[in-house]
């Protein structure tokens, strides 16, 4: 199987389904025997089309002459593969892009007696790029759904909350390939020996504690060996000041009761030291086995793991700190999960901001007086950050909010205290973060 065929497979997996669609594509790409380049193109594809499909949809609709062709999904599968390489990918010549796209028609039983369908809608986009462009549309939010690729439910709601100019500033900023950032241990190899070891593959190094390095645009992570070999992480800088939020020191026990994948917990458990512990919950074994992966090969023997529900945490006893990094919507981070843009519902937003109260009711439970809650989304919505909290403190006024330590930069903490980095400010994947902490009981 070819790189554009197992593209049309992960897209077929991930079609009608709220699975993780990460998931999706790595099982099929390490199941694959294509080698480097290829399963790098396949992971461009099938996140580029996801990214664009809103307005790739539109454009097939357009370009169809008929019901019967519109609702054959093999076909439309095709077309979203040829058109993406069209019109947003440079390094495809565009007379590959066509006979690869009918190649693949004929060899896929649902679009042989189409193939000829697929060649005639890539050769008009070539020759009439007006073909390939969305018509006049009155209507402001439906406009820039379809420019943006983007369900119109969610630009309603930024536009109420955010204002025209900072919607369209999200919107280009979630249509573009992120950002990889590594986040160098702190302990096991010197900063000087890190930066000797990858000068050629980062950039100079950012964000908290100076532990963040940009790969530059043409260097993955499958070619980084300092990841390998557990001298480095993949996460982004907003993590870190998350991380920073729990202002942690050195001793100290904490319960990371969402931890998956594991990497602030991996961070918080070098910032505690040897003489501190952590322990990593999540309710799924998948779940838990990325984080025993994450530990394991940064060589952290201070993290304990367990499966277990945030809601239930089954613990007796006082914690000091607890870091509720909490299931969210993703729309702080849209540009690396594409997915998130089709599958979620404004219903979400009410049955996230529900699960994510009862786990913080239940964090609440397990911290003493003088301890303290560490809450963070990766959501835009004030349902899951401000009011979220707000409800909380209404809920338990034996806690109070207090603000972001010293170490975090006032540009990335908004008027009332809370750490919240936006895409359209900052640059940067969106994160809030409050602290709690318990003043009486």
């Amino acid at each position: 199987m070819d790189a554009r065929q197992l593209a049309v497979q992960i897209l077929k997996a991930f079609d009608g389904k709220t699975s993780n669609f990460d998931q999706i594509v790595d099982g099929t790409l390490n199941s694959a025997s294509i080698d480097r380049r290829d399963k790098r193109f396949v992971f461009e594809i099938v996140y580029g089309i996801l990214r664009w499909r809103i307005r790739l949809d539109y454009l097939i609709d357009r370009l169809l002459s008929n019901d019967r062709l519109r609702t054959n999904e093999s076909l439309r599968r095709v077309l979203q593969l040829g058109l993406y390489q069209l019109l947003f990918l440079d390094r495809v010549p565009h007379h590959a892009a066509v006979f690869e796209s009918v190649r693949l028609a004929k060899n896929i039983p649902e679009t042989r007696e189409v193939a000829g369908v697929v060649n005639a809608v890539l050769r008009r986009v070539i020759t009439d790029r007006r073909a390939g462009l969305p018509g006049e549309i009155k209507d402001q939010t439906e406009r820039l759904s379809i420019e943006y690729a983007h369900p119109k439910w969610m630009i309603d709601r930024w536009l109420a909350n955010l204002g025209l100019g900072n919607t369209r500033k999200l919107l280009a900023f979630n249509n573009e390939r992120p950002e990889i950032y590594l986040r160098r241990k702190i302990r096991g190899l010197s900063k000087q020996q890190f930066e000797a070891e990858t000068h050629s593959l980062c950039d100079p190094a950012t964000g908290y504690l100076n532990l963040y390095y940009r790969l530059k645009k043409s260097v993955s992570p499958d070619m980084v060996d300092a990841i390998e070999h557990g001298f480095c992480n993949v996460q982004a800088p907003s993590s870190g000041w998350v991380v920073a939020l729990a202002d942690a020191a050195r001793g100290e026990k904490i319960l990371d009761v969402c931890a998956s994948p594991g990497g602030k917990t991996a961070l918080l458990s070098e910032l505690v030291g040897e003489t501190g512990s952590l322990c990593a919950c999540d309710d799924r074994w998948s779940r838990i086995r990325l984080c025993i992966d994450t530990f394991g090969r940064l060589q952290l023997p201070n993290i304990y793991t367990l499966v277990a529900d945030g809601r239930f945490p089954p613990f007796a006893g006082i914690i000091d700190k607890v870091l509720v990094d909490a299931p969210y919507s993703s729309t702080g981070v849209l540009h690396r999960h594409p997915d998130a843009r089709l599958i979620r519902t404004p219903e979400d937003i009410e049955s996230l901001s529900g699960l994510q109260a009862d786990i913080l009711d239940s964090a609440a439970t397990l911290v003493g007086s003088g301890g303290t809650i560490i809450y963070s989304t990766c959501s835009l919505e004030p349902e899951e950050n401000q009011v979220q909290i707000e409800s909380f403190l209404r809920r338990h006024p034996d806690f109070k909010h207090i603000g972001c330590p010293e170490s975090i930069p006032e540009t990335f903490i908004d008027r009332d205290g809370f750490l919240a980095i936006t895409p359209y400010t900052h640059g940067l994947d969106g994160m809030f973060g409050a602290r709690l902490k318990r003043v009486g009981g």
